[in-house]
């Protein structure tokens, strides 16, 4: 009648520096089939009926490796006949992994001994610290740096779910 869910996981990744490069995240979940309860053993038309609700973190590192580091190339031009370095791309340390929190809210229902089943989901998807590449001026001598945006993104909605299984024969 009861199920819950709880997951942890530290992730790592090269493309962070040091100090930066694991995370923790987890979720958990939880569930309550509430057709299994006494109550419910009068209502013959209701196979199913399941309230379950979710929440969870997880994170992203969607950069190229190594993009914490400054880079060079060469120069075009050589200085008193020595070859030259430009500039690339400026070291940054400071930035970590991406947020995604998601939340589900949700209704299961079956009818006729399940030949008729619905569910009802509310989600709410926020995705927060994006890693970015954010435009510098050109005195900066690069045109942008890889930085975590302070900015939150988020996506809500409902899904409806319908499935009926209309003809049963041998």
């Amino acid at each position: 009648k009861y199920v819950i869910n709880l997951n942890g996981r530290r992730d790592g990744s090269s493309r962070f520096s040091l100090g930066r490069q694991f995370g923790n995240f987890g979720s958990v979940g939880a569930a309550w089939i509430f057709s299994k309860e006494d109550f419910f053993n009068d209502l013959s038309f209701l196979s199913l009926g399941k309230l379950r609700a979710s929440y969870g973190i997880v994170g992203g590192d969607g950069l190229g490796d190594y993009q914490y580091l400054a880079s060079f190339r060469s120069g075009s031009a050589p200085y008193q006949d020595t070859p030259a370095l430009a500039l690339e791309r400026l070291a940054d340390d400071s930035f970590s992994w991406t947020t995604n929190k998601k939340l589900e809210v949700a209704l299961s229902l079956g009818f006729l001994n399940g030949r008729i089943n619905t569910d009802v989901m509310w989600y709410r998807n926020r995705s927060g610290n994006q890693l970015v590449s954010y435009p510098l001026p050109a005195t900066a001598g690069v045109s942008s740096i890889i930085t975590n945006l302070p900015a939150l993104v988020e996506n809500s909605g409902i899904e409806v779910n319908i499935q009926t299984l209309n003809i049963v024969s041998d």
